[in-house]
């Protein structure tokens, strides 16, 4: 799974290879219509929904713990390697705390967004 998702090669996930893995287990916003489904958040639901699932402990942040336990969840095995879930976090990471919020989350998904097609 991770070489199919590492389109650099480098051995690691990096930002835009993350955001694919996002999108490949089901948690990219689809930008479906959401007036139709009673959202009218333009999927900002859909996004919370998804951040909801690495914010294990709900404080609103994901922090590098949170992230290597979702990664191990899926199998992979950057989420056992601290360095890496740290080095994937201070690419998204504007404030500088060492932790996602959602804001960050959102700017991620939806940057990232654009390049997911490419790959697969």
């Amino acid at each position: 799974m991770v070489m199919k998702i590492d389109s650099n090669g480098d051995g690691l996930i990096d930002f835009e290879e993350f955001c694919i893995l996002c999108e490949v287990v089901g948690i990219q916003d689809q930008g479906g219509d959401d007036e139709k489904e009673g959202q009218g958040d333009g999927g900002e639901g859909d996004l919370k929904e998804a951040f909801d699932v690495f914010d294990r402990d709900k404080d609103g942040l994901i922090s590098v713990e949170e992230l290597g336990s979702i990664l191990c969840s899926l199998g992979l095995k950057e989420g056992g390697r601290v360095e890496d879930c740290k080095e994937m976090i201070r690419k998204v990471d504007m404030d500088g705390d060492g932790m996602v919020n959602f804001d960050e989350f959102k700017r991620m998904m939806t940057r990232g967004g654009s390049k997911l097609v490419s790959v697969f």
